[in-house]
């Protein structure tokens, strides 16, 4: 994934509602944001890879999908990202003020 892709995806996760505040220090993602950022990106790629003329049998797509959520949340996490997976209590201030509502 290039940088470019981190960086939309920082951009995609930030405006989501149940994200926390990057401008507090909190350097938490949910993992579901995270695969909805890449769910999103990877649909991109293969619109451009299908303007271009290449076609993809399902179970690749199904694999290159499972790919790409995962070489994001490795990058994510080399950047210093913590990746707090689904049903998981996250420590961030914004994820504590939302539980109190």
């Amino acid at each position: 994934m290039r940088r470019v892709s981190i960086v939309l995806a920082c951009a995609i996760l930030g405006s989501s509602a149940s994200s926390p505040s990057f401008a507090s220090g909190c350097r938490q993602l949910l993992e579901s944001d995270v695969k909805i950022a890449s769910m999103r990106l990877y649909a991109d790629i293969l619109a451009n890879a299908a303007r271009n003329g290449w076609d993809y049998a399902p179970d690749a797509i199904v694999s290159g999908s499972k790919r790409h959520f995962d070489e994001m949340k490795q990058q994510l996490t080399a950047v210093g990202y913590e990746i707090v997976p689904v049903g998981a209590r996250p420590h961030c201030p914004r994820f504590d003020a939302l539980a109190s509502e």
